[in-house]
């Protein structure tokens, strides 16, 4: 695989796009709203919001290949970016999910670490750029920050080990589950019957993210669905509490 040295130009992506309503400019909303961020004082997120520059990018566009060293902490203000590592058989495995409020600070923390994967749209996103010294400076000024980062640096780690834990261990079924699961305690919602996967994946999704062929996936989840333990209702997906309990 051929490896980059600059980050893509973010200014093509503006002219396949259009800005989200309300994102035209720095937001100061997006900051406030992301969790990182909760505790820095309001004339702080102002200065990033003046400092910051919002980007859309479309569906499948790459914002940095694999090598890059972006040099800047990226807000996502709305979509998803993906993490994704390629074997140069052509298979794919999402590494990590970037939702709406994720703060990405790689960048901005290790300048000079070239990224170990390339960073793509999953969906039509905004994201908030944030140059490195700004973030910086931020983070020296606001301990509560610091302690926030890190414990989202946990984290990150955290999901990364369990996703290498269950390539290396877990069947495909297992492995659909436990994603499942993970994605409806993350943007879903509880109620009796289980848990509410509101915009559910696609199988190719799933199958990127625990590492497998849509199609296995597309049984696997075929299977669930015709014993009552997934049950589609429309874009969403509801998780039966028997498969949750059973996974459990």
């Amino acid at each position: 695989m051929a490896i980059a040295t600059a980050p893509v130009d973010f200014d093509r992506f503006d002219r396949v796009v259009k800005p989200a309503p309300g994102v035209g400019a720095p937001d100061i909303d997006a900051l406030g709203e992301c969790p990182q961020l909760r505790g820095v004082p309001a004339d702080a997120l102002r200065a990033l919001a003046r400092q910051s520059t919002p980007r859309t990018i479309s569906r499948g566009a790459t914002m940095y290949t694999q090598g890059a060293k972006p040099e800047a902490a990226l807000l996502v203000v709305r979509g998803t970016i993906r993490s994704v590592s390629r074997a140069a058989n052509g298979r794919e495995v999402s590494v990590e999910l970037f939702r709406a409020g994720d703060l990405i600070s790689d960048g901005a923390l290790a300048p000079d670490a070239p990224l170990a994967n390339d960073w793509e749209a999953a969906e039509n996103a905004t994201v908030l750029i944030i140059p490195r010294d700004v973030f910086l400076a931020c983070l020296r000024s606001t301990p509560e920050l610091v302690v926030a980062m890190g414990a989202q640096l946990l984290a990150r780690l955290e999901r990364s080990r369990r996703l290498a834990t269950g390539l290396a261990l877990a069947g495909v079924q297992d492995r659909v589950v436990a994603r499942l699961i993970e994605l409806g305690r993350q943007d879903g919602t509880p109620s009796p019957e289980g848990l509410l996967i509101r915009s559910r994946p696609t199988q190719q999704e799933l199958a990127n993210q625990i590492g497998a062929c849509r199609e296995t996936v597309s049984r696997t989840v075929s299977e669930l669905v015709r014993q009552g333990l997934l049950v589609p209702r429309g874009k969403s997906l509801l998780i039966g509490k028997n498969l949750i309990d059973r996974a459990s």
